[in-house]
């Protein structure tokens, strides 16, 4: 994780080591971290962002961190509401801190990934493209992919002596 961050940095690719702190630290899937994008017509949902024929919905929204650094977000997944207190994840904390300085200065609203080029959040595929060329840039072998984070951070947090029923919340 420490070295797609720094790698991601490298290559100008700010937006990819946020997402993989925030994959880390908040044991988030992809999706549940740079959202989707869905054809307009096909999903009826709340708090999206349209763009032409399209919706982008489940990602992180600015929205959704308060004031105090929690990050409330309903999973992709189950539809769970998760709770994650950013203060807790330093490398989340460093990422925010770097791109924005101050915490005053984080936006209040939209999507908290969004890509260097467009300016939009991301598309899964192009994410992934770039993410892998930044874990090969890493010497990370091309078993090893973005939805491994999650998974290793569970198993981070068990061998560091977590209970499971943290874990698993």
């Amino acid at each position: 994780v420490i070295a797609i961050r720094r790698t991601a940095h490298a290559m100008g690719h700010h937006s990819i080591a946020l997402a993989q702190a925030i994959q880390f630290e908040g044991t988030l899937r992809q999706k549940d971290v740079i959202g989707e994008w869905m054809p307009k017509a096909e999903i009826d949902v709340r708090n999206y962002l349209v763009v032409g024929e399209w919706k982008w919905w489940r990602g992180i929204r600015w929205e959704e961190i308060s004031t105090d650094m929690v990050l409330t977000h309903v999973t992709s997944k189950r539809l769970k509401e998760i709770t994650v207190d950013l203060k807790l994840a330093p490398m989340v904390m460093e990422e925010l801190h770097n791109a924005w300085g101050l915490m005053s200065e984080l936006p209040r609203r939209g999507p908290v990934i969004v890509c260097e080029y467009t300016n939009l959040p991301w598309q899964a595929h192009s994410f992934r493209h770039y993410w892998r060329k930044i874990a090969r840039a890493c010497g990370i072998s091309d078993d090893i992919k973005n939805m491994d984070t999650r998974a290793g951070a569970i198993t981070e947090a068990l061998a560091s002596g977590a209970r499971i029923q943290a874990v698993r919340k």
